[in-house]
């Protein structure tokens, strides 16, 4: 279960790189925001999930293949 609020998705074209969307949800305790966050195509509460280190909001594993690394210093 993710520890997140989920988003439904509805009129969003952030939703399939989203995690708050595509994320698998707890089928007896999952929180969904009442009204999608997202609105005019932007969203302050979207957060990047990549595809190939199965990784969100930003952070990347090492060996993942979009070579996107941040290091906070």
């Amino acid at each position: 279960m993710p520890d997140i609020t989920m988003c439904k998705g509805d009129k969003c074209n952030l939703k399939d790189t989203c995690y708050r969307f595509t994320a698998i949800p707890n089928e007896y305790r999952q929180a969904y925001f009442a009204t999608p966050p997202a609105k005019n195509n932007e969203c302050n509460k979207y957060l990047e999930y990549c595809n190939k280190c199965y990784q969100y909001n930003g952070v990347h594993k090492m060996s993942c293949s979009t070579q996107k690394q941040q290091i906070n210093l």
